[in-house]
C-alpha cells in the first residue's frame, strides 16, 4: 500500500510490509526502516515541544499612583503594611508625649507653692528659697542646685525674685547646715535705739546661728541675680532593699539627700555689731527646671512655724528625693524584652535545625550572621539607655549577661 500526500514537492510512501507487520502488542522502534521519498527513512526525530510563553498584557495596566492603581488587588497588601506602620509610630510618639507631659505635670508641682506647708506664717511677707536644678552627678552622688531668694506676691501663687524694686530690696545672709538658737549677747542703747527706728522689735529677744564665726555661703536679696550655689550628697534612701539600691538597682533605684539653711538680717547684724545675729525663719522653698533623666522632688519643713514648749531652732529643712522617670524605667525595660527575644529567636531556629533536623532553616537564614549580630548588638543596647551606669547592675544580671 503507497499513500501518497503531497506536501510542497515530498511524497510520503509507507511499505506494505511495514503496514502488514504491525503488531499492536509490540514497542515502538523508531530505528526500523522506512521509506521517505523512495529511500529509506531514516530515524525518526522528536517534534520539538512548543514552549509558551505568557505575555503580559501592558495595555491592562493602570498609570502608578493613578485612581485605578490604588484601587487594584495587589496595592491593598502595601497600603494595609503601610498603614500599620503609620500607626505604630504614631502610637509611639503617643506614648513619648504622654511620659513628656508627666515631667512637665513633675516640674510644675515642684513650682506649686500650694504644697508647701507654710503652716499659719504670721509675717506677711513670705520668703522663699528657689533652687533651679543644674546637675545630678550619679557617681559622685551629689545634686548640684542654684538658690535665690524670692517672695510671695498677693496672689498667693506667683513668686518673684528679690530685688526687682526698692520695697523688696534686702540683705540676707544664708548659712547652710548650722543651728539657730537664742542670742544672749547685749545690744548697746546706742543701737538698740537705731534698730528700734527702724521697725526692729526687740522686746522678745532675738536669734543666732550657733557658730558666730562662721561666714555665710552668700548674700541674696539686693539684686534679681543674686544666687548661690551648692552641692548636696545623696545616698540611698530605702535600706535593705537591692531593687532601690543606688545604681546597682537601675532604673528602679531611689536617691535621698538633705540640706539645712538658715538666714540672718545683715544689716541688723552690721547695725548691733554682733556677728552671724538676728535669724529668722524662711517660709519655704521650690524648685525649678529638670535634670536630664532625673525627677528630683523636694520636701520643705520650716522649723520656726513647729514650736514646743521649748525652742526647738528656726531653720529651714530640705529633703530631695531622686527616682529615674517613667520614660528611662519604658527604656530599660524594652532594652531587656528586646534582648531576651533575640536570644529566645536564635535559640529556636538553632534547635530546629540542629535537634528537630530541619537544616532548611540553615540555608534560608544565615543563622551565624544574627548570631555575631547580636553579640554587637546588644552591649551596643544596653550602652544606649538613659542614664545607665557602668556595668554591674541589676539590670545587667537579668537582662544582659545571659543573653
Amino acid at each position: 500500500m503507497q499513500t501518497d500526500n503531497h506536501h510542497g514537492d515530498k511524497t510520503i510512501s509507507i511499505s506494505r510490509r511495514h503496514v502488514n507487520d504491525y503488531d499492536p502488542q509490540s514497542t515502538y522502534d523508531p530505528y526500523r526502516s522506512t521509506s521517505y521519498n523512495n529511500s529509506s527513512y531514516a530515524p525518526e526525530k522528536t517534534l520539538p515541544v512548543p514552549i509558551i510563553q505568557h505575555t503580559r498584557d501592558h495595555s491592562k495596566e493602570h498609570r502608578r499612583f493613578s485612581k485605578g492603581w490604588w484601587t487594584s488587588r495587589d496595592v491593598w497588601p502595601r497600603i494595609t503594611y503601610l498603614t500599620t506602620g503609620i500607626l505604630l509610630c504614631l502610637i509611639w510618639i503617643g506614648v513619648m508625649i504622654a511620659f513628656a507631659e508627666q515631667e512637665v505635670k513633675a516640674q510644675q508641682h515642684n513650682r506649686d507653692v500650694a504644697s508647701v506647708n507654710r503652716g499659719d506664717s504670721p509675717s506677711p511677707f513670705q520668703l522663699f528659697l528657689k533652687g533651679t536644678l543644674k546637675k545630678f552627678d550619679p557617681v559622685e552622688r551629689a545634686l548640684t542646685v542654684s538658690w535665690s531668694a524670692c517672695y510671695l506676691q498677693e496672689d498667693n501663687i506667683t513668686i518673684t525674685e528679690l530685688g526687682d524694686s526698692p520695697n523688696t530690696t534686702v540683705s540676707i545672709n544664708v548659712y547652710r547646715d548650722v543651728k539657730v538658737m537664742t542670742d544672749s549677747r547685749n545690744i548697746t542703747p546706742e543701737h538698740f535705739a537705731e534698730l528700734q527706728g527702724l521697725g526692729y522689735n526687740l522686746t522678745e529677744g532675738f536669734l543666732r546661728i550657733d557658730n558666730t564665726s562662721v561666714p555665710p555661703i552668700g548674700v541674696l536679696g539686693q539684686h534679681t541675680w543674686d544666687s548661690v550655689d551648692t552641692q548636696i550628697d545623696f545616698s540611698q534612701a530605702v535600706e535593705n532593699n537591692s531593687w532601690t539600691q543606688p545604681l546597682f538597682g537601675y532604673p528602679f533605684d531611689i536617691w535621698a539627700g538633705q540640706i539645712v539653711f538658715a538666714t540672718t538680717d545683715r544689716m541688723a547684724s552690721e547695725i548691733a555689731n554682733l556677728s552671724n545675729s538676728f535669724a529668722f525663719g524662711l517660709d519655704g522653698a521650690v524648685l525649678s527646671d529638670s535634670t536630664l533623666n532625673w525627677r528630683i522632688s523636694l520636701t520643705p519643713n520650716n522649723t520656726c512655724l513647729v514650736q514646743g514648749t521649748e525652742f526647738e531652732g528656726c531653720e529651714l529643712h530640705l529633703s530631695f528625693t531622686g527616682r529615674r522617670p517613667p520614660l528611662v524605667r519604658f527604656a530599660a525595660l524594652l532594652a531587656v524584652l528586646v534582648n531576651w527575644l533575640s536570644t529566645i529567636g536564635i535559640f529556636v531556629l538553632t534547635s530546629e535545625a540542629v535537634i528537630m533536623g530541619r537544616m532548611y532553616i540553615l540555608t534560608e537564614t544565615d543563622i551565624l550572621g544574627v548570631c555575631f549580630t547580636a553579640l554587637f548588638a546588644l552591649p551596643t543596647v544596653r550602652a544606649l539607655l538613659p542614664g545607665a551606669p557602668d556595668f554591674g547592675a541589676i539590670i545587667d544580671l537579668i537582662g544582659v549577661i545571659p543573653n
